[in-house]
């Protein structure tokens, strides 16, 4: 145990690791920002080993989502001033 009281769970840790390359994956892959599937052929086996590997990453977000409402679901407090700065941003 940490002196916090808080055990470190290294498992959800790696898997959010594992989340965060692939969503840089993701965004080396798509069209508007590394732009690798608008530059391949389509038909090639580049082509359908590029949206293989996107369909495999897309659900990055889902965990992304699935981890913060893991972590948060005992929460019975919500910080106002963070909802404020985002929203400001």
């Amino acid at each position: 145990m940490e002196k916090t009281g808080k055990v470190r769970q290294s498992n959800i840790e790696l898997l959010r690791i594992v989340a965060i390359l692939m969503v840089i994956v993701l965004h080396y892959l798509n069209g508007w920002m590394g732009g690798a599937l608008d530059h391949v052929q389509s038909g090639s086996i580049n082509y359908y080993l590029s949206h293989f590997i996107e369909s495999l990453c897309i659900i990055a977000v889902n965990v992304f989502v699935i981890i913060t409402g893991y972590f948060s679901y005992k929460r019975t407090r919500v910080n106002l001033s963070k909802v404020v700065k985002l929203f400001l941003t």
